[in-house]
């Protein structure tokens, strides 16, 4: 990896469980005691960005964000969405039993001034980094992290949620806004570190506290996102979320609309029936999004305990998900991320065989590799997880905990490295036969392009059993579109005496190419 993408993977996307609140809470920050679940913003005025009937390209994309949306079940983090850039980094916040925020009047936590960017393992010392606040300089849109799920009134759930649950879990409203998310949020030049304020003291038992503070706010995230909402009120509310939103974009219904922040490019989720596809249904290639403007989207949250002493805090990932690419089955696949530690200690990573050492506040490139199994004769999304250790490189070091397993999720694009069909073809035998019956136009399955189109055991009749002599001439080209074969054979006809005809077997063969 060279250094200018180094420079540009020194930046952090926060892999904690938790909840994702929008722009209500990012208001209520300043003000006391607001709802654990916020009220929903007023909706935009009737017809604001309405789908059509919710049958036009755009709810043709949300349908397929619901499938994609399975592929990230495993991604968790703690964001807080807040476009007007309206919170304060180091606000303290408390986080509740069912995981939603609020915010606390104390500052728990302020950036620590870094003279140099973070050093990365066995890479030359880097020079002084850009302030933490600072955009990233144009062009840079490398994705730290992407995301594709659902949230409930402010707060992201994940892939999914049980909707009679949510409502009968204390809340007092009776109707929420259901959202499909989708969100990437792109490279930090440099990642933000912080250091406890005065707020913070020492626990009974060990750690600190500040107040009642669980959290508190972190560095701020640019990015983009897309999101598709609907209302749904106590006594629609049955099933899963995902179900609930299929349903009403199946039925082309007019309350489901979209909305933007920042300009978001989703490709790749496009479905075709594949045989042998899990579930029978359909086979999702990669997913590919594509920040063309990156705004102030979100704001990073941490437990307050990582600013403690001693703490040994849990390390940053990016990218997240690690992303493999496409990788035939039984083919070994590969990725690095690099993971940037938060703790004020150096610590030893192990992952598999491999063990690095990452300096307090520094980071290192781990590899993460696969080798995906299946039998689907096109693009199939697997995901599954991998798992590195954190200890403080002074194992007598006070610190808590004393280790920690990191769960990484990893996702690969794959399916049968090759597709090949053989098929006899052949004229019938006569004065004039009919070679049209000597054509075939071929395509490969979906997610596969054309590697070889060959006739195979040709024989015409002609005298020396060419089928390019006298007056044959059989050809196998690829389609323009690289996605199928042309077999076309031709030769001569008479009306008085002769036979003629040719036959052939044509042999495709595809290999496997979802991009």
């Amino acid at each position: 990896m060279s250094g200018a993408d180094r420079a540009r993977r020194r930046r952090a996307a926060p892999l904690r469980a938790g909840g994702l609140l929008l722009g209500a809470l990012a208001s209520a920050l300043g003000c006391p005691g607001p709802p654990e679940v916020p009220v929903p913003p007023p909706r935009k005025p009737a017809g604001a960005a309405a789908l059509p009937a919710c049958k036009e390209s755009g709810c043709s994309q949300a349908g397929a964000l619901l499938a994609a949306a399975r592929a990230f079940s495993d991604v968790r983090h703690d964001y807080l969405l807040d476009t007007s850039s309206a919170m304060v980094p180091g606000r303290g916040l408390s986080r509740s039993a069912a995981g939603a925020f609020s915010p606390v009047g104390l500052a728990c936590a302020r950036p620590k001034a870094e003279p140099a960017a973070p050093a990365v393992a066995g890479a030359p010392a880097a020079t002084a980094a850009p302030a933490a606040t600072a955009a990233p300089a144009l062009g840079e849109r490398a994705i730290d992290f992407r995301y594709v799920g659902i949230a409930v009134d402010s707060v992201l759930v994940g892939a999914d949620v049980d909707l009679p649950a949510y409502f009968g879990a204390g809340g007092t409203l009776d109707r929420r806004r259901l959202r499909l998310v989708a969100m990437a949020l792109v490279a930090d030049e440099d990642p933000q570190f912080f250091e406890p304020t005065e707020s913070v003291v020492p626990a009974a038992g060990g750690g600190c506290a500040c107040g009642r503070a669980t959290h508190f706010i972190g560095a701020v995230k640019r990015g983009a996102m897309v999101a598709y909402e609907t209302d749904v009120t106590a006594g629609e509310a049955h099933g899963t979320a995902l179900g609930l939103f299929k349903a009403r974009i199946e039925a082309g219904d007019r309350r489901v609309t979209m909305t933007s922040v920042g300009e978001l490019a989703i490709e790749g989720v496009e479905g075709a029936p594949v045989a042998g596809a899990k579930g029978g249904g359909q086979a999702f290639g990669a997913l590919r999004m594509e920040v063309k403007k990156a705004v102030p989207l979100a704001y990073a949250i941490y437990p307050v305990a990582d600013v403690c002493r001693f703490s040994l805090a849990e390390p940053e990932i990016a990218p997240l998900p690690v992303d493999l690419g496409v990788v035939p089955y039984g083919a070994a696949g590969t990725a690095q991320a690099l993971i940037t530690n938060r703790a004020q200690v150096d610590v030893r990573v192990t992952h598999g065989e491999r063990t690095v050492e990452v300096p307090a506040h520094g980071s290192a490139e781990l590899t993460f590799s696969w080798t995906p199994e299946g039998a689907t004769a096109g693009c199939e999304r697997q995901t599954r997880r991998d798992t590195f250790v954190v200890q403080p490189k002074d194992a007598s070091a006070p610190v808590v905990p004393r280790e920690r397993a990191v769960v990484v999720p990893l996702q690969v694009t794959t399916g049968m490295p090759t597709f090949s069909k053989h098929e006899p073809i052949a004229t019938e035998t006569g004065r004039s036969p009919d070679y049209a019956r000597a054509s075939a136009d071929w395509t490969c399955p979906a997610g596969y392009v054309v590697e070889q189109c060959e006739p195979q055991l040709a024989s015409c009749l002609s005298s020396t059993g060419s089928c390019n002599a006298e007056g044959y001439r059989l050809t196998a080209e690829a389609t323009a579109d690289g996605r199928g074969c042309a077999f076309r054979c031709t030769g001569p006809s008479s009306s008085l005496w002769g036979d003629h005809g040719c036959s052939y077997t044509a042999a495709m063969v595809c290999r496997l190419g979802c991009n």
